[in-house]
């Protein structure tokens, strides 16, 4: 989490919440080690069929996801200056995730147009592209709200339950052996608790905004995925191929 302005009234009145990130952070980073595993970590040394672009995204993650551990774990601490530093650090390793994610689509695409042709590589950048303006918006506020804790936290959490999602997904899938169908459900589980989260949120008369904000992103998410063939998402893909790739 990037530096918030913290005082001890307000790391009591978050406590219970900032618990419950820790144990969620962590349990967001075994799970991405479970996921990958399968699908990246047994293939080490050699890496066959994987990029420099994939290996710096991996860095790049594991870093961030230690970032939203620490946070926390400082603030339950209370080593609010360790907090400060680590989240003035985050406007330098937000960016590179942002670079990170953008290569490894770039690269995607550059093998999906020799192997499936180019209406598949354009269709298969939905997964992927989205992505880096989602984290944009969620970091952005999560930034802007830095002085309102309550806020803070929970656009961070949103990030953590978005990044959850790839590494579940291949636990899901490469591990448990579950079908491509269950990614649906999972997304569905995600967005149930996120709307759980903003209803208690109402119940005990705190903001909807953020898990709105989350929702928002999610409904986006349910648009763009089914609409990858569509023309208006063809088209975009298709200028951000040409210009940016």
């Amino acid at each position: 989490m990037a530096s918030s302005e913290l005082s001890q009234p307000k790391i009591k009145s978050n406590s219970g919440i900032t618990n419950r990130l820790i144990y969620f952070f962590v349990f967001l980073l075994l799970m991405s080690f479970a996921g990958f595993y399968k699908t990246y970590l047994v293939k080490f040394p050699t890496f066959d069929g994987f990029t420099w672009a994939h290996h710096f995204h991996g860095a790049v993650m594991l870093t961030w996801i230690l970032i939203l551990i620490a946070q926390p774990v400082f603030i339950r601490t209370k080593k609010i200056r360790l907090h400060r530093i680590v989240g003035k650090a985050s406007y330098f390793v937000f960016p590179l995730l942002i670079l990170s994610l953008f290569l490894v689509a770039r690269a995607g695409y550059v093998r999906n147009i020799k192997t499936a042709g180019e209406t598949e590589a354009l269709a298969a950048m939905t997964n992927g592209i989205p992505d880096i303006f989602y984290l944009c918006i969620l970091y952005g506020f999560g930034i802007y709200y830095k002085k309102k804790t309550s806020f803070h936290l929970r656009f961070f959490a949103s990030i953590g339950l978005m990044i959850l999602g790839p590494g579940l997904g291949r636990f899901l899938i490469a591990v448990c052996g579950l079908p491509f169908t269950v990614l649906p459900a999972m997304i569905g589980a995600i967005t149930l608790f996120t709307l759980g989260w903003m209803i208690v949120d109402i119940i005990h008369k705190r903001s909807a905004f953020p898990m709105a904000v989350f929702l928002a992103i999610i409904a986006a998410t349910f648009v763009v995925m089914p609409n990858s063939h569509s023309a208006w998402w063809q088209h975009f893909a298709k200028w951000i191929a040409a210009n940016l790739f």
